[in-house]
């Protein structure tokens, strides 16, 4: 008795406890139930039926003709039979309490035989023989086709069922489409309905349709993510190679590309075509990519009537995908949600100084020697003498003009003011010689400063380009619209071309990672330009054009600089210096000691510029969302 109770006891522990985990197992397999999907299964064997009863036979045969076996099977359910000159071959078997229908079908398969019926007949053929099409078109069957294509549902099954060339079923590519209705039609037999029934119920529903909002990246950069990181990663390959994108966007990468018409999708009164016109666009669209699984080896033939596409919109600000599964939606959500982050900002203070220097000294001596028949100058670098050009004793003639005042005459008559010319001869008074000499020092200095001092927003790993250049000159061109010549030169109207430089002046490229140690590294591009010179030609017109402007550059390329929160990078030594020294002396007397130097000119030339860069950034904590959060 006792071992009884403990009996009823342990078996009802062991009950318990199997219970226990049976809803253990359930309610996890619930919590994970959104993630999980479990296999979709569609049976594709052929309801081979000769009889409609339940009769189970017990066979055993050697070696026996399949014709004598199948003789026997229609015997049993009271068919005639014929066989087609293609059937042929022996069959061993041992049945034991089988169904006389599953029997039948086994031994048609072993055989290689297909089977049709014409009223209480039965028609053997092999299933490979040509005259299978004969027997195979009983009826014509229409299929309406709602969500896919009908062409490409009618090849899979083409393909991948009627193929297979099973028994009871059509041997022949059965399978058509109206493609002005998308309806699949199949001339078969009566028992292929059920299995082109069931290919349609599987594939064709409708297709899911998703909306994700972006709320802190652009659609179009989460939509090229989605393409060119999270579809390639699950074996996805491109369904067309063609890209359609909108202008500055990155291209899909390789084996992804765009499909759609012209890879554009649009709504309201947008362009059929998305052209950039003027017109009013509501709800525009691109397509990123469309994608699709190919193949694998012998596989059964792809089936691609649904393909996965990724779309972005930007007015709206979402990224919509279109076809697919369930499952992939899920995992695009959760791939939005993981990169949808706030990028981290920084407050940029920047200071760009430019200290100009510029000084001269000059040193000029001027002699003149005359006397009455010869004179020697020394002045401005130059030397100078010969003959004087009127010798003392020389006549020469000289025009006096003066204005004769206006005066009022005896009678009362007002006589204006006039110029008068008077030709008169004068001879030269000079006689005996002079020396003059002058002497001049001249110290100049000049100083200037050229400030800038932008403040700017900057976001991690987005590039920043502070731009204070100038427009200038670059090269004029002088030409003759229409000449003319007069025998000395050509005259006309003339017309004048200018090209004009935009890269003079102060230009800062600059791009950061925010990290959320508190330290920003920027990759830092600084480029001054100022004019250094201009080169001048003699145009056609006589003109003199800029042929050129000289540009003197200091640029740098600084890469992962990394400044802490709110410290102050300086970039300097930008130093650009020049000094020039011009001797001009008389020849002999300027190479004397000491007294050389009242016979030598000099001017001393020296201009010094320094730029200096200050850059201090303040990382922005704006609240959770960040990038710096999510990790």
């Amino acid at each position: 008795m006792k071992y009884n109770t403990i009996q009823k006891l342990l078996s009802a522990a062991m009950l318990l406890a199997f219970t226990s985990s049976s809803v253990m197992a359930a309610n996890t397999y619930g919590a994970y139930s959104n993630y999980t999907s479990s296999p979709s299964k569609t049976s594709i064997n052929t309801d081979v039926r000769l009889t409609n009863s339940n009769a189970k036979i017990n066979l055993s045969l050697r070696d026996s003709d399949v014709k004598q076996v199948l003789r026997m099977f229609a015997d049993k359910v009271g068919m005639n039979v014929v066989f087609h000159t293609s059937v042929s071959g022996k069959v061993t078997l041992d049945l034991v309490d089988m169904p006389i229908n599953d029997a039948f079908n086994l031994v048609l398969q072993i055989a290689g035989l297909n089977y049709y019926t014409q009223n209480n007949t039965l028609i053997v053929v092999a299933k490979d023989s040509a005259d299978n099409a004969a027997f195979s078109k009983q009826e014509m069957m229409v299929f309406p086709i709602k969500y896919v294509s009908a062409a490409k549902i009618a090849d899979f099954l083409n393909k991948n069922v009627f193929g297979m060339k099973k028994p009871g079923m059509s041997s022949i590519d059965a399978a058509t489409v109206n493609s002005a209705t998308n309806e699949v039609i199949i001339f078969g037999m009566p028992s292929d309905a059920a299995i082109v029934e069931k290919i349609i119920a599987q594939f064709d529903r409708e297709p899911i349709t998703r909306n994700f909002a972006v709320n802190h990246t652009t659609p179009a950069e989460m939509a090229d993510m989605i393409c060119n990181m999270l579809l390639p990663s699950r074996g996805a390959e491109s369904a067309d190679k063609d890209s359609s994108k909108e202008e500055g966007e990155s291209s899909p990468m390789p084996g992804i590309g765009t499909g759609g018409a012209a890879g554009i999708i649009t709504g309201g009164a947008a362009d059929a075509e998305g052209s950039s016109g003027g017109g009013i666009k509501l709800g525009e669209g691109v397509v990123a990519c469309s994608v699709s699984q190919s193949a694998i080896g012998s596989a059964p033939s792809a089936f691609d009537v649904q393909n996965l596409s990724i779309a972005y919109y930007t007015q709206r600000g979402v990224v919509t995908l279109m076809g697919g599964s369930e499952a992939q939606a899920q995992m695009i959500e959760k791939f939005i949600k993981m990169n949808d982050v706030k990028q981290p900002q920084a407050y940029l203070e920047m200071s760009i100084v430019e200290l100009n220097e510029e000084g001269s000294k000059e040193f000029q001596n001027n002699w003149q020697v005359y006397s009455e028949n010869w004179g020697v100058s020394f002045s401005n670098g130059k030397t100078s003498g010969g003959r004087p050009t009127t010798p003392y004793g020389t006549w020469y003639d000289v025009i006096d003009h003066h204005f004769e005042p206006g005066y009022k005459a005896a009678d009362g008559t007002w006589h204006p003011a006039t110029y008068q010319e008077t030709p008169y001869k004068t001879q030269n008074p000079f006689r005996g010689s002079y020396i003059s000499w002058q002497m001049s020092y001249l110290i100049e200095n000049r100083k200037a400063r050229v400030l800038a001092n932008p403040k700017l927003l900057i976001t991690n790993g987005q590039e920043s380009v502070i731009d204070l250049t100038q427009d200038y000159v670059e090269k004029v061109t002088s030409e003759f619209l229409s000449s003319s010549s007069n025998g000395i030169g050509a005259t006309g109207t003339v017309q004048r071309t200018y090209t004009i430089g935009e890269d003079k002046g102060i230009k800062v490229t600059l791009t950061p990672f925010i990290s959320p140690d508190g330290y920003v590294t920027m990759n830092i591009k600084p480029e001054y330009a100022t004019e250094a010179g201009q080169v001048t030609t003699l145009s056609e017109t006589g003109d003199r054009d800029i042929a050129a402007t000289l540009l003197s550059r200091r640029n740098l390329d600084l890469k992962n600089v990394r400044i802490k929160d709110g410290e102050t990078l300086v970039i300097g030594g930008l130093i650009q210096e020049t000094d020039q020294k011009v001797v001009q002396k008389i020849p002999v007397l300027g190479d004397l000691p000491i007294i050389g130097a009242a016979f030598r000119s000099s001017s001393t030339t020296k201009t010094k510029s320094e730029l200096v860069i200050m850059i201090t950034p303040k990382i922005i904590n704006d609240g959770e969302g960040s990038v710096a959060d999510s990790l």
